[in-house]
């Protein structure tokens, strides 16, 4: 949705959907040569009022992340929103090892601080990773 503060802004460009897509199309022939792929099951009419430009970014780090750490995988996206919180998950069903993607987190870690947000990192018995992303939905301040 348009407005007169930000002119330049699409309906696409605040669709979570659309933004995962974007991310996961870029990543698609990397995630091929790890024989791996990548799930978007964000809900098509997911719109988000947060800064885009910034969700765009992390979600492009994580996914770049787990792509390049993933092999045979089947890589979920997912997002669910809860009053005002946004929580996407970034899923790797078949981790082959604990791969350690900290150092990759520490600039994630400070854009999520710009929108008050968190990134977490979840492994269940060294296979499969899962990384949270979640941040208050609030338009950027004027």
């Amino acid at each position: 949705m348009k407005s007169e503060q930000d002119p330049e802004l699409t309906p696409d460009s605040r669709n979570l959907h659309k933004l995962v897509s974007l991310a996961a199309g870029n990543l698609m022939p990397k995630a091929v040569q790890r024989n791996s792929f990548i799930v978007n099951e964000v809900p098509r009419e997911f719109q988000i009022a947060a800064d885009e430009t910034i969700v765009a970014t992390i979600l492009n780090s994580l996914l770049t992340t787990v792509v390049n750490n993933s092999k045979h995988s089947c890589i979920r996206v997912k997002a669910r929103e809860y009053e005002d919180v946004i929580f996407v998950s970034v899923r790797d069903n078949n981790s082959d090892r604990n791969y350690d993607v900290n150092g990759n987190l520490e600039e994630i870690n400070l854009l999520a601080k710009k929108m008050n947000g968190t990134v977490i990192i979840e492994n269940i018995d060294e296979k499969m990773t899962t990384i949270l992303l979640s941040f208050p939905n609030f338009p950027k301040a004027a």
